[in-house]
């Protein structure tokens, strides 16, 4: 009975043995299946996390390059409008300039004429006295008036004077020939001489004064109607018929061009 029993318990301490280490290497595969596991889910989350950061990264990348190029573009448009402006002002600029270089010739001009008409009949007392009389009769033609003063300068009175009967009669002449109306009827018309109020001298000292360099204006109804026949109104008149002729001679629209196209230049490369 002793060895049967000594028999069993060998065996049966065996089957415990054998069984410990079976439950061993099934709880050891089983760890390593779950080491296995975790070690694949940590490698696949790294290469998710990978591929995330790189497209965050590429995302991030993009939109800076996105808002650098905005910026780059927005700072040349800047650029580019503010040079518009100055090329605009140094244009505008340059007009501005040529027009007072312009208008500062014109004067020169008008003034000289002034001046060389003012010397031929301050010089020629019977050319001056034609000239009134054409003035005067020119005058009365217009306001074709019965009653008319005439008011002249004081330096001229003598002469309106004795002009004005040769004057009144050419007037009645040309009223009764050339007015229908008036043909074949006896006219006598009423021009004085204004001796209280007179025209200014001529003033060449003092631009900003009162000035006439002769001629008379005639005047009617109560000084209601005025005819201004003075020298000055008439070089005026002449000066500005004249006008787009002495321009197009002094300022030829090509030559007018370069010479603002090269002006512009320079003022605004100056101006840099």
């Amino acid at each position: 009975e002793m060895c049967i029993r000594d028999s069993i318990n060998a065996e049966y301490m065996g089957i415990l043995k054998m069984n410990e280490v079976e439950a061993e290497n099934t709880i050891q595969q089983m760890v390593n299946l779950i080491d296995n596991e975790a070690k694949e889910s940590i490698e696949e989350l790294r290469k998710k996390t990978e591929e995330e950061c790189s497209i965050e990264r590429e995302n991030l990348i993009a939109e800076a390059r996105k808002k650098l190029r905005m910026e780059y573009e927005k700072k040349l448009e800047d650029y580019r409008i503010q040079k518009k402006i100055e090329r605009s002002a140094a244009i505008s600029k340059t007009k501005i300039t040529q027009m007072a270089e312009r208008n500062k010739l014109m004067d020169n001009i008008r003034t000289e004429s002034a001046s060389n008409l003012t010397s031929q009949l301050t010089g020629n007392v019977e050319t001056y006295k034609k000239v009134l009389k054409e003035l005067i009769l020119q005058g009365l033609l217009k306001l074709m008036e019965i009653e008319v003063k005439i008011r002249c300068r004081k330096s001229d009175l003598e002469i309106v004077k004795e002009v004005l009967p040769e004057v009144s009669l050419a007037y009645v002449n040309k009223l009764t020939t050339e007015v229908p109306k008036l043909k074949g009827k006896t006219i006598k018309p009423r021009i004085n001489i204004d001796e209280v109020n007179f025209l200014p001298e001529l003033n060449l000292k003092d631009p900003g004064m009162p000035s006439c360099m002769g001629g008379v204006q005639l005047r009617a109804q109560k000084d209601r109607i005025v005819c201004n026949n003075t020298l000055d109104e008439r070089l005026e008149l002449c000066y500005q018929g004249a006008l787009p002729e002495i321009r197009s001679l002094l300022f030829p629209k090509k030559v007018t061009k370069q010479l603002a196209h090269s002006f512009t230049i320079i003022s605004y490369l100056l101006g840099q």
